[in-house]
């Protein structure tokens, strides 16, 4: 199979990013001297779910050829630049993010953003979500939450898993029992048998 040719060299991606037009094709290497994640960062960031920029171009048929715009690039560098100063405003309006707003927070204190996740509804910092260090379904929902409705809805996800993990172990238990009962009933019909 032929080696994949650059549509343009890194010397003039280099001296020229600032003038080249965003439908420039860049192969994953090239994005990499942009961009400063490796190879192997451009690959996972695509397995997520949704995936992360910087986003390769769409293909037609699925091949390991990856071709990314040099707008794409832009879009990242943009995005990163973006995230850097929403963690500045966070960091700023409350110091040690989620972790200090919980362990300085009063009735008095500001709402933080918190995601509502899982089955039991358990509230996190909406940030780990975005991160992708909590998962968060489709049905989950974002909202801002006093430190009054962030405990009380952390108690209702506890409250909820303990309830579940009764009604699993009743069951189970009910289930055992109907298993131990039917061999009883079939020990006795064996014996009863002519």
């Amino acid at each position: 199979m032929p080696r994949r040719k650059p549509a343009i060299d890194d010397e003039t991606l280099r001296r020229e990013v600032g003038d080249l037009a965003d439908e420039v094709l860049l192969m994953p290497q090239q994005v990499t001297l942009l961009t400063g994640l490796s190879v192997g960062q451009l690959k996972e960031r695509q397995r997520t779910r949704p995936p992360k920029p910087p986003h390769p171009e769409p293909r037609e048929k699925e091949r390991k050829a990856l071709w990314y715009s040099l707008g794409a690039v832009r879009r990242y560098r943009e995005w990163v630049k973006e995230q850097a100063e929403v963690n500045a405003v966070i960091a700023k309006r409350q110091p040690g993010g989620f972790a200090g707003w919980l362990n300085n927070a009063n009735l008095q204190s500001e709402p933080w953003p918190c995601a509502i996740v899982g089955p039991y509804k358990r509230p996190v910092d909406a940030w780990a979500t975005i991160r992708g260090e909590v998962s968060m379904g489709r049905s989950d929902v974002i909202r801002w939450l006093s430190l009054a409705d962030y405990l009380e809805a952390r108690l209702a996800a506890a409250q909820a898993e303990s309830d579940a993990e009764h009604h699993n172990a009743a069951v189970a238990m009910a289930k055992d029992r109907q298993a131990r009962a039917g061999a009883i009933i079939g020990s006795i019909r064996v014996r009863s048998l002519p």
